[in-house]
């Protein structure tokens, strides 16, 4: 806060009332003090009283129903930020700081919405907001808004994608199923997007290390978790027969080349053969001879090796063959897993109907046994009262004899 600012009465004022515990009255000066502002200098003037409150005892509850109270809009002030340069921005944000970490109920209903913002400026500022929230002591567990900052990935501007990454890693820390969830779905959206598989990867190098690995197993249930590590252990394999028909590959081209030089070589000796027969004279017959002798020689191992070489690019390509012949194992067994997963999933169906049906037949079992009982002591009741007015009469008729 300047000098001219500890000087300004409005501001001295605001001080004291919130000294004094006079919160309603402290809101109501800034909110006055604020809307007196121009378009210039309501920036500065939102600094010096944020920095002001947070100074101050009883200033964050002040800063909070600002907030509440839409004296203090957060997506104009984001606005209103995007014009300043980045530096500015973020040390003006670094204000909010606290305020996100323990009380993100005030931020996170506008954070969605602002991740939508036509100015990438205000995309950047209300990331930096989400990690200063999923920083703190609150849970940062919305699943609409985690998917909607993996959108973010893909964005235009590399500085926001940057802070996505940042926020998502910042999530990812206490709940890292959620945003491998979202990362991986966003990365389906757009396969050939390499730049977000590259900012996808970065999330989940962060977020899923070995102690958090557990915890995303524990959200999933058992069967899937089996299925899926089947799938994985396949996916291993065929990326390592992958790998190797490159090596395969490569070890052909070298072939190649080597086939190259060795006919390059072959051509050379015949040039040099048909270069000394013109020049060499009749009479020196005898140095060709053995010149051609020995020329003819290196060119029967030059064949001989290029024989061989052929040799090995046909081995070359078995093992290829073979290879392929695994993949296609390997993508059988694929099916067959999937095949597996949607036949146990038929017959957990069919158990819950089974137990269904079970509950019913038992709870109608039940209610025809209730029903017997009553029927039974109904009859016995009945029988009891018969026997009681039998025995009446036969009291009464006795009674009539002895008169």
């Amino acid at each position: 806060m300047t000098e001219k600012d500890q000087k300004n009465p409005e501001i001295i004022k605001i001080q004291d009332f919130v000294k004094d515990g006079r919160i309603d009255d402290a809101v109501n000066i800034i909110a006055l003090y604020l809307g007196d502002s121009t378009q210039d200098d309501y920036l500065d003037r939102l600094e010096d009283i944020i920095e002001m409150l947070l100074s101050l005892h009883g200033g964050r509850t002040v800063l909070r129903f600002l907030i509440e109270r839409l004296i203090i809009d957060i997506p104009s002030l984001l606005e209103n930020l995007s014009k300043r340069d980045s530096v500015l921005r973020y040390s003006f944000l670094l204000l909010l700081k606290t305020l996100c970490e323990n009380e993100c109920d005030l931020f996170l209903p506008h954070s969605e919405d602002l991740l939508d913002s036509d100015d990438p400026n205000v995309r950047e500022a209300d990331l930096q907001l989400i990690i200063f929230m999923a920083g703190g002591e609150a849970e940062v567990d919305d699943e609409s808004l985690i998917a909607k900052i993996a959108l973010r990935l893909a964005d235009e501007q590399e500085f926001v994608v940057e802070k996505a990454i940042q926020a998502l890693i910042s999530i990812g820390r206490k709940h890292p199923s959620f945003v491998t969830k979202a990362v991986t779905n966003a990365a389906k959206e757009d396969p050939e997007n390499e730049e977000l598989k590259k900012s996808v990867d970065s999330v989940l190098k962060s977020i899923v290390t070995v102690e958090k690995i557990e915890e995303i197993r524990e959200e999933t249930p058992s069967e899937e978790i089996e299925i899926s590590d089947k799938e994985l252990e396949l996916k291993k394999k065929e990326i390592e027969i992958k790998k190797k028909k490159i090596e395969l590959e490569e070890k052909e081209n070298e072939l190649e080349e080597k086939i190259i030089l060795e006919k390059e070589k072959t051509l050379k000796l015949k040039e040099e053969i048909l270069e000394k027969e013109t020049i060499v004279p009749p009479e020196a017959d005898l140095i060709p001879k053995k010149v051609k002798k020995q020329l003819k020689k290196e060119e029967s191992d030059i064949i001989d090796k290029e024989i061989e070489l052929k040799k090995k690019a046909l081995e070359i390509k078995k093992k290829k063959l073979e290879l392929e012949f695994k993949e296609r194992e390997i993508e059988e067994m694929v099916i067959e897993e999937k095949e597996k997963t949607l036949k146990i999933k038929e017959e957990l169906i069919e158990k819950e109907s089974e137990l269904s049906r079970a509950e019913i037949e038992l709870k109608q079992r039940i209610i025809k046994e209730k029903e017997q009982k009553i029927i039974e002591s109904e009859i016995k009741r009945a029988v009891e009262e018969f026997m009681l007015t039998d025995d009446k009469e036969k009291e009464e008729e006795n009674k009539k004899e002895k008169d």
